[in-house]
């Protein structure tokens, strides 16, 4: 009974924690939308009242003014000052809020960006078997903190302190792993061969 409790509870966090980028990300947008429409009014009132593909002219200028604000702010994002800005307030405030330099580097690779932090794919051993874990940092010489990730969600986890004995090395990126983790240990036939 307690075991499925405990399922339950970390389906549930994965599932929140899934869910709070996506939520965060619709909020902004909705925002956003609203913002331009209003700014964007008093332009489109001088054009003719005409709908393209059922859709009003104000909220055609609307998305694209916000599509070309995404770009803009992707072309700043990859400015020195930005980045610069990025990284003071990632040590600062976001590194405090827990999971962020996980999820982040979740987010970065199931975007498909290369990120610099990609977090070193292990095995370790458990009640069950061998199980995919992140390299997070080392202790000590021989003590290393890990995160092993639960299937199908990611998410969630545990945290846990293996030994240097523990580690078995695996040359696979955290994309790859991150992929058969969501897709229960599917195609993990082809991705381990010969690294068992």
């Amino acid at each position: 009974m307690k075991s499925i409790l405990k399922i339950i509870k970390a389906t549930f966090l994965g599932g929140i924690l899934f869910l709070v980028p996506l939520v965060v990300l619709l909020v902004f947008l909705e925002k956003g939308y609203g913002i331009v429409q209003k700014t964007t009014l008093p332009l489109v009132n001088s054009f003719p009242k005409v709908n393209v593909l059922g859709i009003a002219i104000q909220e055609l200028i609307g998305i694209l003014i916000i599509i070309i604000i995404c770009l803009l702010a992707g072309l700043l994002a990859k400015t020195v000052i930005a980045k610069n800005l990025v990284q003071k307030l990632e040590e600062g405030i976001l590194s405090f809020v827990p999971g962020y330099s996980f999820m982040k580097s979740m987010n970065e690779n199931i975007l498909g960006f290369e990120s610099n932090e990609n977090l070193k794919v292990i095995l370790v051993p458990t009640d069950a078997g061998l199980q995919f874990a992140f390299l997070i940092e080392q202790i000590s010489e021989e003590k290393f903190t890990v995160f092993i990730p639960d299937a199908p969600n990611p998410w969630s986890g545990s945290v846990v302190f293996v030994e240097k004995k523990d580690i078995q090395d695996i040359d696979i990126t955290q994309k790859q792993a991150l992929a058969c983790i969501r897709k229960l240990g599917y195609g993990s036939g082809e991705l381990l061969k010969n690294k068992l």
